[in-house]
């Protein structure tokens, strides 16, 4: 079953994994989202693995940027 795998398949597993953790972690310590957003978001990281981490990094990304945006035009 695991006759072809390298260090390099391995490595890119556990990127994969630790990626999917540190998103599922950012996802339900946001309190500015709703559970059924989070809910969301978790369904679409587990099911669509790199998309759906793809997905929530922009998100956050981008929801770090409109934060900063906001509080430098509000001061």
């Amino acid at each position: 079953m695991f006759v072809g795998f390298t260090g390099v398949h391995v490595l890119m597993l556990l990127v994969l994994l630790a990626l999917t953790v540190a998103a599922l972690v950012q996802v339900w310590r946001d309190r500015r989202r709703s559970d059924v957003v989070k809910w969301l978001w978790t369904v679409v990281i587990l099911f669509v693995p790199v998309i759906g981490v793809l997905g929530w990094a922009v998100n956050w990304l981008l929801g770090k940027a409109a934060d900063r945006l906001n509080r430098g035009s509000s001061a």
